[in-house]
Formats: C-alpha cells, sequence, structure tokens
C-alpha cells in the first residue's frame, strides 16, 4: 500500500512540471514551430522574386525613353537640314531676283532711249541746215521733231494736263501768278501756262505752272479765304 502511494504521488508531481516547461518553450501569440515554418515560406519566396521585378520595369522604361530620344535627335536633324535648303533657296531666289530686275530695268532704259534716237537724229539735220535754211524749213523741221517726240512719249504713258481754260485744280495745277477779271464766269480758270504739267500712267508726274482768273478787287485777305485761290501769287501789276 505505501508502495501505491508512493508512485501515485511521483506522477502527480512530475505532470505540471512537464506542462510548465512546455508553456515556457511556447510564448504567447506565437504559432508552433511547425506553423511558424510554413507560414514564413511563402514570404521567403515572394521576397526575391518581387526584388528582381523592378529592375527590369526600370530598364525596359529606360530602353523606351532612349529611343524615343534617338527618333526625335533624328528628327530635329531633318527638320534642321531642310531649314537650311530652303534658306538657301531663298537667298538664290532674292538674288535672281533682283537681277531680273535690274535687268529689266537696263531693257526698259534701253527701249526709251532707243526710240528716242529718231528725234536725236531730226534735231541734229535740223540744226545742220538752220545757217542757210529759210524760216519755214526750219519751223517744220522742229515740227516734225516735236511731233515725234510727243508720239514717243504718248506710247510710254506719258499725258498732258489740260490746265488752259480748265477749272483751277490745286492736284495737278500750280498757281504762280493771278490776274484778275470783270466776268463772273472765268473767276478761279486758267487763263496762262507757264509750264506744261504731264501724268505718267495715271499718275502725277509734274504740275502745270499757270496764271488763275481771280475777281476784279479781290483783296489778299479774301484769296488767301479762297480753298483755289490760297496757292496763287499775287496779281500782276
Amino acid at each position: 500500500m505505501d508502495a501505491k502511494q508512493d508512485n501515485k504521488d511521483n506522477k502527480m508531481n512530475n505532470g505540471p512540471a512537464s506542462g510548465e516547461r512546455e508553456e515556457r518553450l511556447t510564448s504567447p501569440g506565437e504559432p508552433p514551430a511547425g506553423e511558424a515554418g510554413e507560414a514564413a515560406t511563402p514570404e521567403a519566396k515572394d521576397g526575391p522574386a518581387g526584388a528582381g521585378e523592378e529592375p527590369g520595369e526600370e530598364n525596359e522604361i529606360l530602353t523606351r525613353l532612349q529611343a524615343e530620344l534617338a527618333a526625335k535627335e533624328e528628327a530635329l536633324a531633318g527638320l534642321q537640314q531642310r531649314y537650311l535648303r530652303l534658306q538657301a533657296d531663298f537667298d538664290n531666289y532674292r538674288k535672281r531676283t533682283r537681277r531680273e530686275q535690274e535687268e529689266l530695268t537696263r531693257l526698259a532704259n534701253a527701249r526709251l532711249i532707243e526710240s528716242l534716237l529718231p528725234v536725236l537724229d531730226n534735231l541734229e539735220r535740223a540744226l545742220a541746215a538752220a545757217a542757210g535754211a529759210e524760216k519755214q524749213a526750219l519751223e517744220t523741221g522742229v515740227e516734225m521733231t516735236l511731233r515725234l517726240l510727243k508720239e514717243i512719249l504718248s506710247q510710254e504713258g506719258l499725258m498732258p494736263v489740260a490746265a488752259l481754260g480748265q477749272p483751277f485744280d490745286p492736284e495737278v495745277h500750280e498757281a504762280v501768278a493771278r490776274e484778275e477779271t470783270p466776268e463772273p464766269d472765268k473767276i478761279n480758270l486758267v487763263v496762262e501756262e507757264f509750264r506744261r504739267g504731264y501724268t505718267l500712267h495715271g499718275k502725277l508726274l509734274r504740275p502745270a505752272m499757270v496764271k488763275v482768273a481771280v475777281a476784279a478787287g479781290a483783296t489778299e485777305q479774301e484769296t488767301k479765304q479762297d480753298p483755289h485761290a490760297a496757292n496763287a501769287a499775287p496779281s500782276e501789276g
């Protein structure tokens, strides 16, 4: 009886001690050793794989950007070459146009001078024959020369400005004198032409120098107030 009782007491004493050792080996909240090993396995697999994918993506982006940069640089070089060619073509065009304009001017002058040569010939003949020629013959020669010159200039677009007997027009007439008149219907008319005016292709080349009729007894102040007579010189005494 005593031996059985001793064995029973030993078992009861050894049991709690073994349980305490197991609790001390296992911390609260930690999984068992087998479960911790299984849970750590996926993390170990994911870590190296994720670290290997990031450098690959960066290399791919860098390669793509380098390719785009190379394409842009090539396109820019092409545009620069095209710009240089266009600039050279424009410079050549400008020089060629300037030469053509100068050549046209020379040809136009040559044509006009050539058309005036007959006038020069007639004047030389008239001067050569003036010493022994009669007055009528000399007048006829000069009239023919003048008529030929007018025809040539008319073909070039030169036209005389109408002046004598026309209303004074400050756009084409230059009043250098004025003359009083008792006739109301002649007031502000051109009564004398000192130098003929001309237009070239419809544009005024030079105004006609004229004398303008003004009302009898008109004062200097009245003449200044008249927009047409304002350009006229004082009346001739």
